[in-house]
């Protein structure tokens, strides 16, 4: 637990006795193991360093954390001798930034910036950085916003489906009491006392006649590539006239070549 004025921040949750937080030093070709707030190992180094095959200390945890602007401050000291200044030794700070969305639950510290290999900065982003007040504001927003979204989708379609059917029942049910009621005068009788009936009627020929012409053009399209535009038909009757016409021209024993034959 930790303390800044009168606002307590609790950091518990990141202490892990048996496991550290690695972290890529990336250019500077560091690795970081951090512990934080494992008061068992206060006396040991809870922040290394390596680097190829050398490794060291960071240090220990120098006091309790301060507030500075909006980050809450952690430093390590008393780490290995700086490289060239062996009267200053290695330390570390780490600037916790308050964050309602970290990367997990609690996030993860990141490598920001090193000087002479001698003092190393990290930033960590987490919820824990929150001031108590601020954090369960904006965790309840997070989780609002979360529900919305998740049924977003199904909430918008049903409100659609819910006003067009109430103006589609109030439009139809008003159009047909008006012109039952009041509209006696028109001579208008069943169906056609819905409201604008030859309106809709209307359209409805236009769009059958117009299915039925795209239906038609259709079979054309598709007759017309199997091949079966212009294809000769011939019945019964007409079948046995050819033949009575062209028996002549073939010897009895070649009535079977006939040039057309019944399709």
């Amino acid at each position: 637990m930790s303390s800044s004025g009168e606002v307590l921040y609790d950091l518990r949750p990141l202490a892990r006795s048996n496991w550290e937080y690695s972290v890529d030093g990336l250019e500077s070709e560091y690795t970081f193991s951090l512990r934080i707030c494992d008061n068992s190992t206060q006396r040991h180094p809870i922040a290394r360093w390596q680097r190829g095959g050398d490794s060291g200390a960071l240090g220990t945890v120098g006091g309790r954390p301060r507030k500075h602007g909006n980050k809450l401050l952690v430093e390590y000291t008393n780490g290995d001798a700086c490289p060239g200044a062996a009267q200053l030794n290695r330390s570390a700070l780490i600037s916790f930034i308050c964050s309602a969305h970290a990367d997990s639950e609690y996030g993860q510290p990141e490598f920001v910036a090193e000087w002479n290999q001698c003092v190393f900065m990290f930033e960590w982003r987490t919820p824990l950085a929150c001031e108590p007040s601020k954090r369960a504001s904006e965790e309840s927003n997070s989780g609002q916003s979360g529900r919305i979204g998740e049924g977003n989708g199904a909430s918008r379609g049903s409100v659609a489906f819910v006003v067009i059917f109430v103006v589609g029942s109030v439009y139809i049910l008003g159009g047909f009491l008006y012109n039952r009621v009041f509209n006696l005068s028109s001579g208008l009788r069943g169906i056609e006392q819905l409201p604008n009936y030859r309106f809709w009627r209307g359209i409805y020929l236009f769009s059958k006649r117009a299915v039925l012409l795209l239906a038609d053009g259709a079979t054309r399209l598709v007759d017309a590539a199997r091949g079966r535009r212009g294809a000769i038909h011939i019945d019964a009757a007409e079948h046995n006239i050819r033949n009575e016409i062209f028996a002549s021209t073939f010897d009895e024993g070649e009535g079977d070549a006939l040039p057309f034959a019944l399709r």
